[in-house]
């Protein structure tokens, strides 16, 4: 069973209606994680790393409560008996979070986009080693792609960076980050066979939670303007929707073809970063991207999806 589609064929087949809602829910994701890294760095103009990675979680699970307690569910009950998968899931998300703000803070929106991409990279290699899976040869010639992609990036930004320490600090953390993540969706992989999508946020929200209170700077509610407050709520806001999102849209379209799609979402990080302080929005000061950086960022975003895309088989080969 591959680890990037766990979902029959047939659950596929629907109406054209449905095929769509997917395709926009998927979109939905990448718009979000694609402006997350931005409003990452407004809100580190209040905000400290570990008090943003903390109300994100903490946001989120208070929403998620409410929402399925309304609907009639027992939101807390997978709390009563946590598998330990889960609790390592949620510790595994908890640093993936704190590391992403800490490079956003360090390199910027852009360079966390971009690099933040090993992670699919890395998730299809732990698919190899833990569930033994194959690679194609279109998949080795993406992850070529990909550091082609990352050294003209790379590349760019020598030139450009003012202290390179925090930017070589930044990308080993981003790097790390990335390989937390792998191990938060091997969890998941794992737990989905027995729990539903939004039990097993609620608990990774819950962990995280948890986890990260020791890293929370509390006079950083009392400091912080109206911008930064604003921005740490979409940051919270975009937690829950970006992944309730990609929950909902597995139902409807291949896992395969989501991963394409929410893999763009560094070309609207870098898009955003371009256009959004030329316009002076939220005081934003522009990354040090050359054309050359654009250029790489592209060619690993092609790398990524020639990675992460999986051929569906026809219904006669599903089983």
């Amino acid at each position: 069973m591959s680890l990037l589609s766990t979902v029959p064929i047939k659950d596929y087949l629907v109406a054209p209606t449905h095929y769509l809602r997917g395709i926009l829910l998927s979109f939905a994701t990448a718009l979000l994680w694609g402006f997350l890294p931005i409003f990452l760095k407004i809100t580190l103009q209040g905000f400290h790393a570990g008090t943003i990675a903390w109300f994100r979680f903490v946001f989120a699970f208070l929403i998620l409560a409410l929402i399925l307690q309304w609907n009639e569910h027992e939101p807390l009950r997978i709390l009563r008996r946590p598998p330990w998968m889960g609790i390592l899931g949620g510790a595994c998300l908890s640093i993936n979070y704190y590391w992403v703000t800490v490079g956003v803070d360090l390199s910027g929106p852009s360079n966390m986009a971009v690099l933040i991409q090993t992670a699919s990279v890395f998730l299809v290699l732990a698919g190899v080693y833990v569930f033994r899976e194959r690679l194609a040869f279109r998949q080795v010639l993406g992850m070529i792609v990909v550091a082609s992609g990352l050294l003209l990036f790379f590349y760019d930004q020598q030139s450009r960076i003012q202290e390179r320490g925090n930017y070589y600090y930044a990308d080993f953390l981003i790097i790390l980050a990335a390989l937390a993540w792998v191990g938060y969706m091997i969890s998941q992989k794992f737990l989905s066979r027995k729990y539903g999508a939004q039990s097993l946020n609620m608990l990774v929200y819950a962990v995280a939670t948890f986890t990260l209170i020791g890293g929370v700077e509390w006079s950083d509610f009392t400091r912080a303007g109206l911008t930064a407050w604003l921005s740490l709520i979409f940051c919270g806001f975009n937690t829950l929707l970006a992944y309730g999102a990609l929950a909902e849209a597995v139902k409807y379209i291949p896992l395969a073809l989501i991963s394409v799609i929410i893999s763009l979402n560094p070309l609207i990080t870098l898009w955003g970063m371009k256009t959004l302080p030329e316009i002076g929005f939220a005081g934003l000061q522009a990354d040090p991207v050359g054309a050359i950086g654009y250029w790489g960022g592209a060619v690993a975003v092609t790398g990524v999806v020639l990675v992460v895309y999986r051929r569906t088989p026809p219904p006669e080969e599903a089983g």
